[in-house]
């Protein structure tokens, strides 16, 4: 009898696990439409990049830009919804490999605080870090791989 009871507990815990463990965020459910429209190699990837690009983010980059990629006032520029971000992905790459001295226009207000180099990342975590903030806040770019990475590390002056 205790045996019966205790599996019936397992498996009433796991199956409340496993529906908190499926509900979709906001984020997740905005990502839809063109996460659907990927094959399921790259779905996969892209999973992968969010999860590891979202823990780079927040060791890397999050101090400044904030958690939620808002930026702080007019001294960091905000990542959600940034023009300056989605223009250009090339930009983006230089901008996180080199760092920036330069003052630059993001949604129209001008930011002249310098951003320091992370000379210290691989191709692959700038790809991550790229893919989880253009696809993280109202931004949408899908994946970012690696070799783009590398072609446009490759073109920064």
């Amino acid at each position: 009898m205790r045996r019966e009871i205790l599996y019936v507990l397992v498996l009433f815990l796991s199956a409340i696990l496993l529906l908190n463990c499926s509900k979709s965020s906001p984020e997740s459910t905005e990502q839809a439409n063109y996460v659907d429209e990927m094959d399921d190699r790259t779905r996969i990837r892209f999973r992968q990049y969010m999860i590891q690009g979202k823990k780079l983010y927040e060791l890397h980059c999050a101090n400044c830009h904030q958690s939620d990629g808002t930026g702080l006032a007019k001294l960091i520029p905000p990542l959600a919804k940034a023009d300056y971000l989605m223009d250009s992905l090339m930009r983006t790459v230089c901008v996180i490999k080199n760092g920036l001295d330069s003052t630059i226009v993001v949604n129209g207000v001008e930011f002249s605080q310098p951003m320091p180099a992370h000379t210290d990342l691989r191709n692959l975590e700038i790809a991550e870090i790229i893919t989880y903030i253009t696809n993280s806040w109202g931004n949408e770019a899908g994946i970012t791989s690696t070799r783009e990475v590398e072609i446009y590390e490759s073109e920064c002056l």
